[in-house]
Formats: C-alpha cells, structure tokens, sequence
C-alpha cells in the first residue's frame, strides 16, 4: 500500500522534532533527518522546500500544542469557577505546565516537548525566532487579560516585563533541570533536583510571588 503525503509529512515533522529536541536546528543535517524518517531527500523538498522551512514548521507545531493546552487549561479554570475569580497560582501553572510535556508522554528524564521548548529561544536563525515570538501572541493577550483581573493593581506595562521575566525562568528552569547533572554548583551548596511536579511547583511558586510584588517606586 503506498504511503499516503500526509503520513509521509507527518513521519518528516516528528523525526525532525525528535532531532531538534536532542541537538538543536543548527546541530542538524538534512542528511540526519532523512535518515531518521526513513525518507529520501526529495521527500523533504517536496513538502518543506528547505530545511529552514521544516524548522519552522517543527517549533511551530510545538508552541501550537503548548498554546492550546494553555488556553485550554484557563478555559477549564473559568469554567470550573463559575464566574468567581482564580488564584493567580492557577493562572501560572496553566501556563507554566503545558510546556513540560504533552499529558500522556512519560517526564522521568524529559520529555521532546520540554526539550524542544527549551531549546525555541536558543535557536540563533532569525527566521525561526520570528516565527517562534509571533506564537505567543495570542496566548499573550489572553493571559495578560486574566492577570490583571487577579492583580487589579499591577499596571499593563509592568505586566509586559513580569510575563518575559516568567518565560526566561521556564526556559532557565527547564535547561537547568535536563542538565542537572552537569550544572555547575556553587561551593558548599549540593542542591536536589526535584522531581517533575517538584519542578513545576517550584516555577509556580517564584512566578506568582513575582507577578504580585509591588511595583518599583522608580521608573
């Protein structure tokens, strides 16, 4: 039976994914991807043109299924609130735990999502950090929304600062964590590395104090 396109592309993305969540867009070859899909080269040619435009398509579907999972997690809240106002804990953690892992994929040393997820403002091609950035637009704005509900006096502006402030310690969070045991460690401290929820619950902890602290007197 021949293979149909869609399957043929779909092999393509989730090979690449598995690549890039190992090695990065730049620590690839197209050679490596055809290998890994089972796939000649023409294959890749004919459904992405270039391998940049794979790359793009893999972080891409990545950050859409982190995104939905996001909103979906804040639909579910509202919906289960019935009107009455969240903590700003389960405000971060919705948005904090879909870039862990999918919900079915096993975490104990890391999931591809996580790495991938990790690695999406690492990647130096302009192209990928453009498509990448226009991703979370829209998960933005929803949870800017929300925020300032819970936090009535925190002002937009510094909510800009406080939500990539939030983004650089998940993605530092997850580095940290998939390279625990080649951290460098301070001298005379031997830190634990937590568990999976451990870690979650760590990142939930540090960005609901930071969202909520009182704003800086100075501009």
């Amino acid at each position: 039976m021949p293979v149909r396109h869609g399957a043929t592309r779909d092999t393509i993305l989730d090979a690449a994914e598995q690549l890039f969540s190992e090695r990065g867009f730049e620590g690839i070859s197209t050679r490596d991807i055809v290998k890994a899909a089972g796939v000649n080269l023409g294959a890749i040619n004919y459904h992405f043109g270039t391998k940049e435009r794979l790359g793009v398509e893999v972080y891409v579907r990545c950050l859409a299924r982190v995104n939905r999972n996001r909103i979906a997690r804040l639909d579910a809240l509202e919906a289960a609130g019935g009107g009455r106002e969240l903590s700003l804990a389960q405000v971060v953690e919705a948005f904090v735990r879909p870039a862990m892992a999918d919900e079915k994929e096993p975490v104990s040393s890391g999931s591809n999502l996580m790495r991938l997820a990790c690695r999406c403002f690492q990647e130096p091609n302009p192209e990928l950090r453009k498509f990448i950035e226009e991703q979370f637009t829209e998960v933005a704005l929803r949870f800017h929304s929300v925020i300032l509900k819970v936090v009535p006096d925190l002002p937009a502006g510094e909510l800009f600062w406080r939500m990539n402030f939030l983004i650089g310690a998940l993605n530092r969070g997850q580095e940290i964590w998939l390279r625990f045991d080649r951290m460098p460690r301070p001298q005379g401290i031997d830190p634990v590395k937590p568990d999976f929820e451990g870690l979650i619950q760590r990142l939930v902890l540090f960005a609901t104090a930071g969202l909520s602290a009182k704003c800086p007197i100075v501009g």
